[in-house]
């Protein structure tokens, strides 16, 4: 037999035996473990009536309030914050930084101020403009909210982000399309 096909078996028995021994051992351990409401059940039989009603009424009150906080996710919960976006058209000269919270599981942007081509600046009334109903952390999908001649119109946008200071927002809407450049403030 050849050193090459020698060692190429010698080499693969330590790996199938190793890898046996780590399944084996990952078996044995996942067996054992007891969940942690298993040791909650277990505690709480030994306590007097009294003291048991107490405590499930607590693990209540904590499964619905925990089901109401809102988690940070780092993939896409740095989107949350104020946003400025550049506007340079007929109607509106200047910029209009949004404020985008987190709202249960969609991301929403309010107006939070105006400014013009001078700089000066005034706060805005708090205006939901954008419901951001998927993102990812990347791509994102929504309903945008426009102000046209008197008109407010629900428009579904696209959201793109650049980095993650930039994201590109767009939307068509019978043939008006625009793409907006939102840069974090």
């Amino acid at each position: 037999m050849k050193n090459s096909t020698l060692l190429f078996r010698s080499i693969s028995v330590v790996i199938l035996l190793a890898g046996s021994a780590h399944l084996a051992s990952y078996a044995s351990q996942s067996s054992n473990h007891t969940s942690g409401t298993d040791l909650e059940k277990n505690t709480i039989s030994q306590f007097p009536e009294e003291k048991k009603q107490a405590i499930e009424n607590e693990d209540r009150n904590n499964e619905t309030s925990n089901a109401s906080t809102n988690y940070y996710n780092e993939e896409t919960d740095y989107i949350i914050g104020n946003w400025r976006v550049t506007y340079n058209s007929k109607e509106f000269r200047g910029a209009i930084v949004y404020t985008i919270k987190k709202e249960g599981n969609v991301f929403n942007a309010y107006t939070y101020q105006y400014e013009d081509e001078s700089g000066n600046s005034e706060r805005a009334k708090s205006t939901k403009t954008l419901v951001i109903k998927s993102f990812d952390g990347y791509k994102g999908k929504g309903i945008y909210t426009i102000e046209y001649k008197k008109q407010i119109y629900d428009i579904e946008c696209a959201i793109d982000m650049v980095d993650e200071n930039t994201f590109k927002l767009s939307y068509d809407y019978y043939g008006y399309s625009d793409v907006e450049t939102w840069k974090r403030q």
